[in-house]
C-alpha cells in the first residue's frame, strides 16, 4: 500500500508530461462546469463535456501508469477517445449492473426481515429505542444491516482495479477483476480509502462557494487523477497475474 502511494506521487509529474492536453482541458471543463453551474447556461451540456474529458483524461492517464513507455493508443499529449475508452466504460456499466443487481437481492431481503420482525413503528418513529422491540431481535437486525452494508463495499473495493486491468489485459475486465485483487482485499481497502479522502475533502470544500468549486474542480484533473492513476497502476502491477495469450 506504502509503495503504490509512493508510486502515485512519482506519476503526477510522468502523466503531466505525457497527458498535459487532456489534464488541461479536464480542469478546464471541470471548472467551466463548476462556475457556471448546472442551472446555468449551458448547464444542459457542460456536465457530459466534463464526463467525457473526464474519461479521456484517466484513459491516458492509466495507459502511462500502466503500460509505461509502451503506452499503447496515446494520443497527442493524452488526447485520444479510441477503443481502451468504449472498453472502460463497458465495464464499468457491467460492474454497476451486477453491483445494482447485489444491492437490490440485499434490500428485499433486508425488508423482508425487517418487516417480519414485528418492530413497534409508532416506537421508532419517536425515537423511543427501548420500546422498539425486544433486544435480540434488535442484534439480529443490527447484523443483518451491517451485512447489506459489508456486501456491496466488499465487492466494489474486489472490482477497484478494473480500469487498470482492462488497460493491461487489452479488453473489458469487469468480475474478472476480483481475482486480481484476492488476498489483498485490506490493503486495496486501506489503499482506497487514502484515495478517496482528498476527494471527499475537496468535494465538500466545493459545496461552499463558486471559488472553492472552480480550485477543486482544477485540483481533481491536476493532482488527484494523476496520483489516483499511479497509486492504482502500481497495486494493479503488483497484483496481476494474467499474462498476455495465457
Amino acid at each position: 500500500m506504502t509503495d503504490a502511494l509512493a508510486d502515485g506521487a512519482r506519476a503526477v509529474p510522468t502523466v503531466w508530461t505525457r497527458c498535459w492536453a487532456a489534464l488541461l482541458l479536464l480542469a478546464a471543463t471541470g471548472a467551466a462546469n463548476a462556475a457556471i453551474g448546472v442551472g446555468g447556461a449551458g448547464g444542459t451540456v457542460l456536465p457530459g463535456v466534463a464526463l467525457l474529458s473526464a474519461l479521456v483524461a484517466w484513459g491516458a492517464a492509466n495507459r502511462v501508469t500502466v503500460l509505461g513507455a509502451d503506452a499503447d493508443g496515446l494520443g497527442p499529449a493524452g488526447l485520444q477517445f479510441g477503443r481502451l475508452e468504449l472498453r472502460l466504460v463497458a465495464a464499468l456499466l457491467l460492474n454497476l449492473l451486477f453491483l445494482t443487481m447485489i444491492a437490490a437481492v440485499l434490500a428485499l431481503v433486508a425488508l423482508a426481515l425487517f418487516g417480519a420482525a414485528g418492530l413497534d413503528a409508532g416506537a421508532v418513529r419517536s425515537r423511543d429505542w427501548a420500546a422498539v422491540g425486544p433486544t435480540w431481535k434488535l442484534a439480529v437486525l443490527a447484523v443483518v444491516g451491517g451485512i447489506v452494508l459489508a456486501v456491496p463495499v466488499a465487492l466494489m473495493v474486489r472490482l477497484a482495479l478494473f480500469s487498470q486491468a482492462t488497460v493491461g489485459r487489452g479488453h473489458a475486465v469487469s468480475l474478472n477483476t476480483m481475482g486480481i485483487a484476492r488476498g489483498s482485499f485490506w490493503r486495496l481497502l486501506v489503499l482506497l480509502a487514502a484515495l478517496l479522502t482528498p476527494l471527499v475533502g475537496l468535494s465538500a470544500a466545493a459545496a461552499h462557494g463558486t471559488v472553492l468549486a472552480v480550485g477543486a474542480a482544477i485540483a481533481v484533473a491536476a493532482l488527484w487523477l494523476p496520483f489516483a492513476a499511479g497509486a492504482l497502476g502500481s497495486a494493479y502491477r503488483s497484483l496481476e497475474h494474467w499474462k498476455p495469450g495465457g
